[in-house]
């Protein structure tokens, strides 16, 4: 009798349940990346969404942080122990999260961060952050004591073809004092009338806040 090979294409467990069961069973921790990969075919963003509900709502805590390369992960670990997999009900009357919204939600998670880093943290396949967006919010933040600069960027000293060479991107951390909570800060802009004569400002300032 001739045997045939077939061809069976098996799919890899996925959604809560699935994030929930490996999560337990790391008793020492986990990050998100680690629970990504344990999932074929899904996105990091979504199971960082998922991780982010959990914190929030207390299943999960963040207890340090491990190095993967040259990022940072944090290391979770499961606060409130049940079988079934806690879900997040989708609720009509909130509004999805603005980009800068998410980076300042991002930040307060996040142990210490790059602008590249953040903007890789706070997008989400809907709503990408870019890190140009990334990096003028941080500088915004730097300006008013926000953020703490844990090392400066540097510029490329020269290249070595289309390689820049020498240059380092800044890494920041959120001042405790700052963390005072899930709203973000917004960035404003003033416009009014001075009067160099008089030392003083005509009529009323309108005050607005930017556009991501």
């Amino acid at each position: 009798m001739t045997r045939k090979p077939v061809h069976i294409e098996v799919a890899m467990p996925s959604g809560p349940a699935h994030y929930w069961r490996e999560m337990i069973a790391r008793p020492k921790g986990f990050t998100i990346r680690e629970i990504a990969l344990c999932a074929e075919g899904v996105a990091y963003t979504t199971v960082k969404r998922y991780v982010w509900f959990l914190e929030r709502q207390g299943y999960v805590v963040r207890i340090g942080a491990k190095r993967d390369g040259y990022a940072l992960q944090n290391l979770y670990t499961v606060k409130k122990r049940q079988t079934k997999a806690p879900i997040e009900r989708p609720n009509p009357q909130r509004a999805p999260l603005t980009a800068r919204e998410a980076m300042w939600n991002a930040m307060r998670a996040l142990e210490q961060f790059s602008a590249r880093e953040l903007a890789v943290s706070a997008s989400t396949e809907e709503r990408p952050v870019s890190q140009r967006s990334a990096n003028l919010y941080i500088q915004r933040l730097v300006a008013v004591g926000a953020l703490q600069v844990l090392e400066r960027p540097q510029r490329a000293l020269g290249k070595a073809g289309n390689t820049p060479l020498g240059a380092t991107a800044g890494r920041y951390r959120l001042v405790k004092s700052a963390n005072t909570g899930p709203l973000a800060p917004k960035l404003c802009v003033a416009g009014f009338v001075f009067d160099p004569n008089s030392n003083r400002v005509l009529g009323d300032a309108v005050v607005s806040e930017l556009r991501a």
